[in-house]
């Protein structure tokens, strides 16, 4: 089978199997934020010569032009060995280039090579959507600069239950190798751009959550998906790079696993909590990372809670209809004139407009409401229920994806909500409120308010600070007192369950309002 895409590469099918098998098999990773059930739509192929049947999935999530063009989806398509010749072009949208967030390191900061007299370490934030690595100097006790990439695990879903259920579907040892590939590729760059002997880089700090984890250790995940939620491990361990990264050059790195809390609040909220110094403060401080799962902490030096919501990828621009990541020609700022219903957009890149990311997701919705084309309820003006409003050409936002939203926005809403009450305070009395990661990076908090995502009456002490995940696994590297801390901070961290709490319930219908 010959794909067409960056590259016009030659693939063998030796099985039946579907195109989206075929390509991860050959190291051609798409978008599939629906984890490969052909509902997202976003891994579109087209045929440029034989032939692939039209699937129940296609007729769902395409036109009827773009049938008669050849576009199908690539989970659902099905090749075997003895069909015809076949040629295809990759058609979505690239991700490759998707802005993630490192930390606050200069790029480039180091402007000769390393020292060899000094040693070495990475630290490394294992997202679901985006992977970050960054070089530091452990004998001066300084970060020099940050790598990022995709995690090119999407390509068996967006949320982390998706990866789950990939894995006990026999796929654990394909999304293994994966996120080898990737990281490998990040820690070749970094030393190699800085000319890092290998033997003096001893320590690799990672922290990602719990199932990105386990994904990487080749642990069971056949217990994180069902109750009582049990993962094979939290503990920080040391491992050597050959067990978890399957290099035999690195043979004086020691690599370790930052501690986790539960399987749904991992080492990336312990390191994120280390990193705010809530272990630390005087005064009790909230920290949400709003990605897929909103995981959650409260706390101060004496008490720590935290809690998960699944949120959904609405956040990442997943399970939107034209939704994308953070790439060049994503709408990501959105101002709609009152008067005369028109929008004006900006695209990451100031690129051709290709989809819309989470914040633009956010933005669309804020500026719906202030043009009064949406109501509290979520409903659109009858003049743009049935298609959506057109933000540009072939570009749209629907009532579907205002239903995403208010799920995404309800659930980390009344997650907020219940934390803070749980923890026994009234919301003015936090001293902080962290907004942590990529999307809370880039998200005008005002806008957050008016869709009600984020209690105004926080907005004062409302914080963006990053990728936190990150900042903590670079203090492993050069703070010894994380040593002992972030395992404390795992051990006495309470978990608030959000399942079976009325509360939480409660809210979660109440917030789906967009009444800010």
């Amino acid at each position: 089978m010959k794909i067409y895409g960056k590259k016009t590469t030659e693939v063998s099918v030796i099985k039946k199997c579907t195109v989206s098998e075929l390509l991860s098999e050959n190291n051609i990773y798409m978008p599939a934020q629906c984890g490969g059930r052909g509902v997202c739509g976003k891994c579109r192929i087209k045929v440029k010569s034989g032939a692939l049947p039209v699937t129940d999935a296609d007729r769902n999530c395409l036109s009827e032009r773009e049938l008669s063009e050849g576009i199908r989806l690539a989970c659902r398509a099905e090749v075997s060995p003895d069909k015809d010749a076949l040629e295809i072009e990759l058609i979505w949208d690239d991700e490759e280039n998707i802005q993630a967030l490192g930390s606050e390191a200069n790029a480039g900061a180091l402007t000769e090579k390393a020292d060899r007299s000094h040693n070495y370490g990475l630290a490394i934030d294992i997202g679901s959507t985006t992977l970050a690595a960054a070089l530091v100097d452990i004998t001066s006790k300084s970060e020099i600069d940050t790598f990022t990439s995709i995690n090119h695990q999407r390509s068996f879903g967006a949320d982390v239950v998706s990866r789950i259920q990939a894995s006990n579907d026999g796929h654990g040892a394909e999304l293994r190798r994966i996120i080898r590939n990737d990281l490998n590729r990040l820690i070749d760059s970094l030393i190699e751009k800085y000319g890092v002997p290998k033997e003096k880089l001893t320590n690799i700090a990672v922290a990602g959550n719990t199932t990105m984890q386990h994904l990487l250790m080749g642990y069971s995940c056949e217990t994180l998906g069902v109750f009582p939620f049990k993962a094979v491990s939290l503990k920080q361990e040391n491992f050597t790079a050959e067990r978890v990264l399957a290099r035999t050059d690195l043979d004086h790195t020691v690599v370790t696993m930052l501690p986790g809390v539960t399987t749904y609040v991992g080492a990336d909220i312990v390191s994120g909590i280390y990193a705010c110094g809530m272990q630390s403060s005087e005064k009790p401080a909230l920290l949400v990372d709003l990605g897929t799962n909103g995981e959650m902490a409260i706390g101060d030096k004496n008490r720590i809670l935290v809690t998960s919501t699944a949120a959904g990828p609405a956040f990442e621009g997943g399970n939107i209809s034209c939704g994308t990541g953070s790439i060049a020609g994503a709408i990501c700022n959105v101002e709609i004139d009152k008067e005369n219903k028109r929008s004006r957009i900006t695209t990451i890149d100031n690129a051709e407009p290709v989809g819309i990311c989470g914040t633009g997701v956010i933005e669309t919705a804020a500026e719906l409401l202030r043009a009064e084309i949406l109501d509290d309820t979520g409903m659109l003006d009858e003049e743009w229920f049935e298609n959506g409003y057109e933000l540009a050409p072939g570009i749209s936002f629907t009532e579907k994806d205002i239903r995403e939203l208010q799920l995404a926005k309800s659930a980390v809403r009344a997650g907020m909500e219940v934390l803070i009450a749980r923890y026994g305070i009234k919301p003015e009395e936090l001293d902080a409120v962290y907004i942590a990661g990529g999307f809370g990076h880039f998200l005008n908090m005002e806008k957050a308010a008016d869709i009600g995502l984020i209690p105004r009456v926080l907005l004062p002490k409302v914080k963006a600070v990053g990728n936190t995940s990150l900042k903590g696994a670079v203090l492993a590297l050069t703070d010894e007192k994380t040593q002992n801390e972030m395992p404390q901070i795992a051990e006495i961290a309470e978990e608030i369950s959000l399942a079976s709490d009325t509360m939480f319930s409660e809210l979660y219908m109440e917030y789906m309002m967009f009444d800010g």
